[in-house]
């Protein structure tokens, strides 16, 4: 029996990496096909290796020492995910958030959706989880000649009114859909015309939005609005175990 840990040992740590954290690009079940049969071989291999030692009466403590932790690395080591994003990565994150909870502000929960800012995302959340609107959007401000994010804004509406969580936002209802949004910062400013009532949840137009340009700027300086919707009902520790301890925890 003592022969069956390897493949029981690979299928827990696989089943808490998947159950716990996000996988490259969301492809659970790619990442399964991928890396689940050559971790089921890896430890049934041992598991002959531990049987075959047993029936020669051969010592197998330091042998059963070196396939577990061999099973655990290749589990951890196979398991698929995006750049900078590994557990480890996350787990970094968490205790770096947690240890600066006390400076996360509302504005945090409208980052851009991306992996670097889902721990602030998660903390903004947990933290002004009362004051945070069902629903909001984020307006991600791009550059028009790379589609690199410059800046990320949130909008929600009030009574059917749109507000700013910025401070240097101001919002002008234009019609029952469309707003006239503009950002100041110094002698930097920028105004787009949107229409995030027409977004749905999933949905995203990054090109759809272009600065207005009443000064005449040059193509390459205009900046585009791609327009996110976002629900605090659906982020990701509704989804995953490791971010499920993480809010419970701050």
């Amino acid at each position: 029996m003592k022969a069956l840990v390897y493949p029981a040992l690979a299928i827990i740590i696989n089943f808490i990496l998947f159950q716990s954290f996000p996988m490259a690009g969301g492809g659970a079940s790619i990442g399964a096909l991928l890396t689940i049969p050559l971790i089921a071989i890896i430890s049934l291999v041992c598991s002959l290796i531990h049987y075959v030692l047993e029936r020669k009466r051969i010592k197998t403590k330091y042998f059963q020492l070196f396939a577990i932790i061999a099973t655990v690395l290749v589990s951890y080591f196979l398991f698929i995910t995006d750049e900078d994003n590994t557990p480890i990565d996350i787990i970094g994150r968490m205790f770096k958030t947690a240890r600066n909870y006390d400076k996360i502000m509302p504005v945090d929960f409208y980052l851009k959706d991306v992996s670097a800012n889902h721990e602030k995302i998660i903390a903004a959340k947990k933290k002004f989880m009362n004051q945070l609107p069902d629903t909001a959007y984020v307006i991600n401000v791009y550059r028009s000649i790379d589609f690199k994010t410059a800046e990320s804004l949130g909008i929600y509406y009030k009574n059917g009114k749109p507000k700013a969580v910025n401070e240097n936002v101001k919002i002008r209802q234009i019609n029952r859909t469309a707003i006239m949004l503009t950002r100041i910062a110094g002698k930097d400013s920028l105004s787009f015309v949107l229409s995030p009532l027409a977004i749905k949840l999933g949905e995203s137009r990054i090109s759809g939005f272009p600065e207005e340009n009443p000064k005449g700027k040059p193509e390459n300086d205009l900046r585009l609005a791609g327009i996110t919707p976002i629900n605090k009902a659906i982020t990701l520790d509704n989804e995953f175990f490791a971010y499920k301890v993480f809010y419970w925890l701050l």
